[in-house]
């Protein structure tokens, strides 16, 4: 007899499609505009780029904070018990990193765009300035090339986690049907 599969809480899954989205929305925008920064081409649409990139960023970063404390909170619901141990060890270890850097990205985007100050972002709307982060736009190239580091890192993890998700599914095992 199949173990009945358990899924994620409604919440849970909408939150974690939601940020899919953004974060998969995030990675292109962010190469873009990169890319016109480098090549020197500045104008409204470039501004554009930045202002959404940093409005979702932020976002994700909020939304980061709230999905730790629902973790926290709420209990995932268990593997099923085909799944050998050494593959939930790395699903588990993979969501915990991915988790880190779902935080510190953003944090470290923060932290550059308080120290150049670029603040902005959609509709005029300004970001809080990060505590502690002084004016220096030194700094903030420093921080901004670690964020860029920091976000190739995680979009390999999120390659990582989508090639896992499509083996799942593959393989009709149950564990993709936890998220849907």
């Amino acid at each position: 007899m199949q173990q009945e599969i358990q899924k994620y809480p409604a919440s849970w899954r909408i939150l974690h499609w939601v940020m899919a989205v953004m974060v998969l929305t995030l990675i292109p925008i962010g190469l873009w505009m990169a890319s016109r920064a480098e090549a020197d081409i500045w104008g409204d649409l470039t501004d554009t780029l930045y202002s959404w990139h940093k409005a979702i960023g932020f976002s994700v970063l909020l939304l980061m904070i709230l999905r730790i404390l629902v973790k926290i909170r709420m209990k995932s619901p268990p593997y099923p018990d085909h799944l050998p141990r050494q593959l939930q060890i790395a699903a588990k270890s993979l969501h915990f990193v991915m988790y880190i850097f779902l935080v510190v990205t953003p944090l470290f985007g923060w932290a550059g765009v308080t120290a150049y100050p670029a603040l902005v972002t959609l509709g005029g709307y300004h970001l809080p300035a990060m505590p502690f982060v002084p004016e220096d736009k030194e700094l903030a190239n420093l921080l901004f090339n670690i964020h860029g580091w920091l976000a190739i890192t995680l979009a390999v993890l999120i390659v990582g986690h989508i090639g896992a998700a499509f083996r799942h599914m593959l393989r009709k095992d149950g564990i993709v049907r936890r998220m849907v």
